[in-house]
């Protein structure tokens, strides 16, 4: 089929995915437009704070070093939050994997690595349709113009109504998605090396549990995170949407409850809030993928569900779909063939890859975990307390008594029925990981 062509191929999307996408194109002398809704680059910067390098050493294999991180994160703690108490598990590495960032310095970064290139964008511009021939995708309509291409590669994002539109991607329910909540709290780089015992280039990370729900509400499905910067801390919770509904909670107020927490509480003192962002994310991972690919389009990164939500990870998938589109791209450039023939090796090269691997890894563990809520996020975390109570404190009746009691109180609380339930959720998720 002969395709009217104003430029080789047009990415809808100037996020990591959208602009990995691009450069992986120019890289081979092919001709790219990246069509972006937002006036600037990175200005969405809903986003918890980190990124991994191992697929920035792919992109830019000469020069991954010089990227705007803000800290290199050598310490990964996961904290037990209860109404005033915490338990706090440390990992602590000599070598960093991961770096935090922001938005806009590191989009505009890459952005202009494209532009080096040869990359064309066009900004404040939203993608309003896909124009179609015969069946296949060969341009969009902006509220402007039409533009043509040979492709159409849509990055753009949770929100992926041209993806819905192919018929590529059905609208995603309330319990595949979370809401993110963020506030970015400046504080001097001296207070932050001092508070968290970091030197200069170190950052931290924080995982939290638990704690969220008050007396007699229902248990939210949510996490927290804190990220250090380097004149700033990101502090935040992710929510599912299904927990939102069912509980009748705003957001922010699980938000301003993690601040409130001693252990939370005490390391952001004096700090100045500078920044509030919420923002949707796709948590459905492996049995919410759509499909990746049609005749002369490609969905890459948020847009195709790639996050994955049991670590956080969301940038990286994102920029590894960008670069295997983009050389998808390439070679259907190069055979001059556009249709899903070529295409569908995009949802081949993806499947090899650490990505979809990841996602199928993990493909039961939200779902297997959002039925035990209650169990993760409240029962245990305060079955820890106690027993860290028991454990750090002295006693007439002698460690042993507190033990008998500790463990009598235990299944007093927790009917046996209750219990075995949450062994096999656990072992389920245990062993989708492994086998």
């Amino acid at each position: 089929m002969d395709i009217k062509s104003d430029t080789d191929v047009i990415v809808v999307g100037a996020g990591p995915s959208g602009i990995a996408c691009a450069i992986t194109i120019a890289k081979k002398g092919n001709k790219v437009l990246v069509i972006e809704k937002a006036s600037d680059f990175g200005v969405k910067n809903m986003f918890g704070g980190a990124v991994y390098l191992e697929s920035l050493k792919e992109l830019f294999p000469d020069d991954y070093q010089n990227l705007p991180y803000e800290r290199f994160l050598k310490s990964h703690n996961y904290v037990i939050l209860n109404d005033e108490n915490s338990v706090c598990v440390s990992y602590n590495s000599k070598n960093s994997d991961s770096a935090t960032i922001t938005r806009y310095s590191f989009d505009t970064y890459l952005a202009q690595k494209a532009m080096d290139l040869g990359v064309y964008f066009i900004q404040n511009t939203t993608v309003e349709d896909l124009i179609l021939k015969d069946g296949n995708v060969v341009g969009v309509k902006t509220e402007n113009e039409e533009i043509y291409s040979k492709i159409v590669v849509l990055a753009e994002g949770f929100n992926s109504i041209l993806s819905e539109k192919t018929g590529l991607k059905k609208k995603t329910e309330p319990k595949d998605a979370i809401l993110g909540v963020k506030e970015t709290i400046r504080l001097s780089c001296e207070l932050i090396n001092e508070r968290f015992q970091l030197q200069d280039n170190e950052g931290k990370m924080f995982q939290f549990f638990g704690g969220l729900a008050k007396e007699n509400e229902d248990i939210p499905f949510a996490l927290g995170f804190m990220y250090t910067f380097k004149n700033a801390v990101t502090i935040g919770v992710g929510v599912s949407m299904k927990s939102l509904q069912d509980c009748k909670v705003k957001p922010y107020e699980y938000l301003e409850r993690l601040k409130e927490k001693p252990f939370v509480k005490n390391l952001l003192s004096d700090g100045e809030v500078i920044e509030y962002s919420a923002h949707s994310i796709p948590e459905g991972g492996y049995n919410e993928l759509p499909k990746l690919y049609s005749n002369g389009v490609l969905l890459t990164g948020d847009a195709a569900n790639l996050v994955d939500s049991v670590h956080f990870e969301g940038t990286n998938l994102g920029i590894k779909s960008g670069i295997i589109a983009g050389e998808v791209c390439n070679m259907a450039i190069i055979k001059n063939d556009y249709s899903k023939k070529t295409l569908k090796e995009y949802k081949k090269a993806l499947y090899k890859t650490f990505v979809i691997k990841d996602l199928k890894t993990y493909k039961d563990v939200i779902q297997t975990l959002f039925k035990r809520k209650s169990s993760i996020f409240s029962f245990y975390p305060k079955q820890i307390d106690e027993f860290f109570k028991l454990w750090t404190s002295a006693s007439n009746k002698g460690k042993k008594q507190g033990y008998k009691t500790f463990l009598k109180e235990f299944f007093f609380k927790r009917s046996l029925i209750e219990l075995i339930k949450d062994v096999i959720s656990f072992v389920k998720c245990l062993i989708g990981a492994i086998v």
